[in-house]
């Protein structure tokens, strides 16, 4: 009885420990101090009271760290995974948590638990404590956390701490909410709809006999995944599929890209853009001071060094101190260069023309000539010549372009079939054939000379000359064939775009 009746007092004395401890701790984070370890990104602040006692519990931003925090949830929002941003960070030798090395869970964390560098809410200046409990499971001795009720927490604003703008937490938490809906809506294993492509148009293409995945059979070459295995098809009535066209990897992605820059530069869609590039630079020149505001200015901070020099000579003389030689060659340096910035002024300026001057070289930036150049050359050095991480951003631009390309057989040794769908489609759908077509030849061949150039086969001046004659005059062979084509666009199933077949 006395053994019982001394366990249940020692429990009564833990329960009253833990509750006065978990109270002091909720009014120190309403009076905005720490109760827990310190995040990565901030530090001890040392301050003192009245009786020369350190403060405890409170925190300052560790600028070092801050700039590591910000990097993370720049790097997750540009499509990096936390994998990959903790395999940078140990190949920086960046310390991580606690000294150790990186871990992707370090920074991805539990979303709802709001647990990991990308869930922690302190970095927007907003404190959450009491999100779970912990308590002793009796059975295994270990500890258990329960998450406690939205009424529960404590939350107190801290705008001090905040690393984190709300742009960039907005975009991060986007993200997250993209790859949370691929987990939950999957009906197979959530996992597969997570994991990136391996390549542009993996996971996305589709045979048109039997509607099965194509995939990687052989090096870099796709075919129908249900003919290879011969399962029957109940859309074929229990048949197998009979669709054994294959098609190399480099050459589906050459026809889907090649679509791409004749489809950003026709139908208005590059003027627009232009347009309001345009805009945008024309109010940010007008807003930068002009050279004879930049003129003034300069003149009145070395004005102003001058009279500090001379009020610091006028001082030395009233104290009977011997004159610096060094003030003099200042005074006379500041001198001379208020001479200079005088006779600028008084010469005439003709704002507007500096502003056309730069209007003018933005506007030879901007026209179709060179940006075509420019994303033939991104397209093609981004497609086989980048790593994954700058791969990334690029994939998932072209993805959300094209839902799906439907592979069809043909006779014989002819490329096969391809029909698009997406928004690339709609497009497409509105354009000329034969115009589909020449940009479609100019990029290959343009991406066929950046090959050859890498390679070292266009040594000399004669033979680059050779190539692009070669290619002037396929091109006006191909333009008498494709005088008569006509594209053909389908209306797609249910609430897909329009399909075009390339």
């Amino acid at each position: 009885m006395e053994m019982g009746l001394r366990a249940t007092l020692s429990q009564e004395l833990i329960e009253q420990i833990r509750y006065r401890t978990r109270e002091g701790m909720k009014t120190a984070v309403r009076k905005g101090k720490a109760t827990t370890c310190l995040a990565d990104g901030y530090k001890l602040k040392l301050a003192y009271d009245g009786n020369g006692d350190r403060i405890p519990g409170l925190r300052d931003i560790d600028q070092k760290q801050a700039d590591v925090i910000r990097w993370i949830f720049q790097q997750y929002a540009d499509g990096v995974s936390p994998r990959d941003i903790a395999k940078k960070l140990n190949d920086q030798d960046t310390p991580g948590p606690r000294g150790a090395k990186w871990r992707d869970t370090a920074i991805r964390g539990h979303v709802s638990r709001g647990t990991g560098i990308l869930n922690n809410e302190t970095y927007i200046g907003r404190v959450v404590w009491n999100r779970r409990n912990y308590r002793k499971n009796p059975e295994t001795e270990r500890r258990v956390a329960r998450s406690n009720k939205g009424g529960n927490w404590v939350v107190n604003d801290v705008p001090d701490l905040r690393i984190i703008d709300d742009a960039l937490w907005a975009q991060v938490k986007a993200r997250q909410k993209e790859l949370g809906e691929l987990f939950s809506y999957t009906t197979t294993n959530r996992l597969n709809a997570a994991h990136r492509p391996s390549y542009l148009l993996s996971g996305i293409l589709e045979c048109a006999e039997c509607g099965g995945p194509y995939a990687i059979m052989a090096k870099d070459r796709y075919g129908c995944t249900n003919h290879k295995k011969r399962l029957p098809i109940d859309d074929l009535g229990g048949e197998c599929c009979q669709n054994q066209k294959t098609i190399l990897r480099n050459d589906v992605e050459d026809r889907i890209l090649a679509c791409l820059p004749a489809a950003f530069l026709h139908l208005g869609i590059f003027e627009e853009v232009a347009n309001q590039v345009m805009q945008s630079q024309v109010a940010k020149l007008k807003s930068q001071p002009t050279q004879s505001q930049q003129l003034k200015a300069e003149l009145q901070r070395v004005e102003q060094e001058q009279k500090n020099i001379i009020q610091q000579i006028s001082g030395r003389a009233v104290e009977g101190r011997p004159r610096l030689t060094a003030l003099d060659d200042l005074l006379d340096q500041l001198e001379e260069k208020r001479s200079t910035l005088t006779t600028q002024l008084q010469e005439p300026a003709d704002a507007n023309l500096n502003l056309e001057e730069r209007l003018a070289e933005l506007r030879a930036q901007t026209n179709p000539d060179t940006v075509r150049y420019i994303v033939d050359t991104l397209l093609f050095y981004l497609r086989d010549h980048a790593d994954t991480a700058t791969n990334q951003p690029f994939i998932d631009l072209v993805r959300q372009l094209v839902q799906k390309v439907v592979i069809g057989k043909t006779p014989g040794h002819q490329p096969a079939t391809l029909e698009v769908h997406g928004r690339i489609a709609s497009i497409l759908a509105a354009m000329e054939a034969s115009t589909i077509l020449e940009e479609r030849f100019k990029l290959l061949k343009h991406h066929d000379y950046l090959a050859r150039h890498e390679s070292g086969e266009l040594d000399t001046e004669l033979k680059r000359k050779k190539l692009l004659d070669a290619y002037a005059e396929e091109l006006s062979v191909k333009r008498l064939e494709w005088q008569n084509i006509q594209v053909s666009v389908v209306a797609g199933a249910g609430f897909e775009p329009a399909a075009f077949r390339l």
